[in-house]
């Protein structure tokens, strides 16, 4: 049973990047100079104010992940500082995953060197691809080279948990630059891959430049053929599909995320980072909170108040319910049925009776107490998705 008590994730967004990527809708920006010292401190403060709150006070944390923006902007003395009060406040679990994401390019040997000293034990390269004309298209500023060499650093280094982002179905892409793109990642005996299909996110200058014709997408067969390519290569490779866009060896899945997927505990700090508690005996089964997105707002409220939330929410069965069924499915393995029953008191099938249809139609399987997507599901999870938000 859930005492509210149980270890959490931290999340600590560092918002900062040398340049804005056409694709991206995360909550990053470019300023003429980082006030890394200035950002440090007010992460450190608001850890504080958190750590002394009912919610989090006692618990111990077994994961931690920088992500951004571009955290590798940060230095490893300023990523120390951030680990060591986290731990003090909160005590670190024996096994914790510790993350930073990296963008070749903003580190170098001393760098990761430093990163791993200070207690980071696990890299996530946003390599994205290997071929010039697709980081080219994607607005990299880093090269293919760079890629290579942050690749071997971070081995260099001692980090034997790693990973890197590719990003497939480009439009100027084809099924040989992926294919290459794959066999390159492979060789460097990658403990775990993300490889996310190209997204056009509203808001975005491709949003745009797509809505005007600029840009097109690839045909829906291209983009399957594509899909399909990367889980064939990966898992003859042994790396095993575990979650929608995820693949890893056996040992080595990204434990923060799978937190997020399994509806577990997180606290966000640092501009724009959100968090989620589970909430007992209430009438409401969670509650989520955003922080103030725009970094020079976001300092100057912690430097007045310690904290910087400006959207709170509280989450009822019903919004639980489609939150647990929407992440648990991104995940290979599907949804326990029985851990759904004793969160929310019912079946899946009570909340959404369709689900017999997407059995029926092929898009689902129940095995074994668990609810799971097929492989022609995965393919159109985003549309069945849709039905639990």
């Amino acid at each position: 049973m859930f005492s509210g008590k149980e270890p959490f994730s931290l999340y600590v967004h560092i918002p900062y990047c040398i340049s804005k990527c056409p694709y991206c809708d995360f909550n990053s920006h470019v300023v003429p100079k980082i006030p890394e010292m200035e950002y440090t401190g007010a992460l450190l403060k608001e850890m504080e104010f958190h750590a002394r709150t009912e919610a989090w006070r006692g618990r111990s944390l077994k994961s931690v992940f920088f992500g951004g923006g571009t955290p590798s902007t940060f230095s490893p003395a300023s990523i120390g500082k951030i680990l060591e009060k986290s731990d003090s406040l909160f005590s670190f679990a024996k096994d914790i995953e510790i993350t930073l994401e990296a963008n070749p390019g903003t580190v170098d040997s001393a760098h990761f060197s430093g990163y791993r000293s200070c207690g980071v034990n696990r890299i996530s390269i946003g390599a994205q691809s290997f071929q010039s004309h697709v980081l080219e298209f994607l607005g990299r500023v880093h090269s293919a080279g760079e890629t290579r060499q942050a690749l071997r650093v971070v081995q260099q280094a001692g980090f034997e948990n790693f990973s890197m982002d590719l990003i497939y179905a480009c439009p100027n892409q084809s099924l040989s630059d992926l294919r290459r793109d794959l066999d390159e990642a492979l060789s460097f005996h990658l403990p775990h891959l993300s490889a996310y299909n190209l997204t056009i996110e509203e808001g975005t200058p491709f949003h745009i430049q797509h809505q005007a014709g600029i840009i097109r997408s690839l045909p829906e067969e291209i983009e399957i053929s594509m899909a399909e390519l990367v889980e064939e290569a990966l898992a003859k490779a042994g790396l095993e599909r575990y979650e929608i866009s995820n693949y890893a060896r056996a040992g080595f899945h990204s434990r923060h995320n799978v937190n997020y997927w399994q509806g577990g505990d997180y606290l966000g700090i640092g501009a724009g980072a959100h968090s989620y508690k589970r909430i007992q005996n209430s009438g409401a089964l969670g509650c989520r909170w955003q922080n103030e997105k725009i970094p020079g707002r976001y300092l100057e409220r912690i430097g007045r108040e310690e904290r910087a939330v400006v959207e709170e929410e509280k989450i009822d069965a019903g919004r639980a319910a489609g939150e647990f069924m929407f992440l648990g499915l991104r995940m290979i393995r599907g949804i326990s049925l029985a851990e759904f029953s004793r969160r929310f008191g019912k079946k899946p099938r009570d909340f959404y009776p369709q689900i017999g249809a997407w059995i029926k139609e092929g898009l689902m399987e129940e095995k074994a107490g668990w609810l799971r997507l097929t492989p022609r599901g995965l393919l159109v999870a985003n549309s069945i998705f849709v039905n639990f938000v």
